[in-house]
């Protein structure tokens, strides 16, 4: 999991931010197949397994920030920060932040990953706290 010190740090000095969060996180992740009957269960209409990771299983959210972990290799710490199905892309400038966003979306892309529109927040500019201007 990520470390929330590095992450405060470095948002800290970010002044243009968006946040992605993926649809329906865990199902786009592919069980793999020699644990696919592993979660298998029964109901009146007959026996079921997922070919996806479900939500509930034990290992689920370790095996998804890795895979998120491994999505997102090289563009993590410097360009984005991932917790789980959520991404934090941020920057000092709306150049470097458009530069960040759009490597991104290209990794995600390329590993088929789906966002949900209506959750993701874009170009949120930083916010005074305290008073301050």
């Amino acid at each position: 999991m990520p470390d929330i010190t590095e992450i405060l740090d470095q948002l800290g000095q970010a002044k243009y931010f968006s946040c992605l969060d993926l649809a329906m996180g865990y199902h786009q992740t592919d069980m793999d197949p020699s644990d696919i009957d592993k979660t298998a269960f029964s109901t009146k209409e007959g026996h079921w397994a997922y070919k996806t990771m479900p939500f509930g299983l034990k290992t689920a959210p370790a095996t998804f920030q890795k895979m998120m972990n491994n999505v997102l290799s090289g563009l993590t710490g410097a360009r984005c920060f991932v917790f789980l199905d959520n991404i934090v892309i941020y920057a000092n400038s709306l150049v470097d932040h458009d530069r960040k966003l759009r490597d991104v979306f290209r990794r995600l892309r390329k590993y088929n990953l789906k966002l949900q529109p209506d959750k993701c927040e874009f170009l949120r500019k930083e916010v005074a706290f305290f008073g301050d201007n």
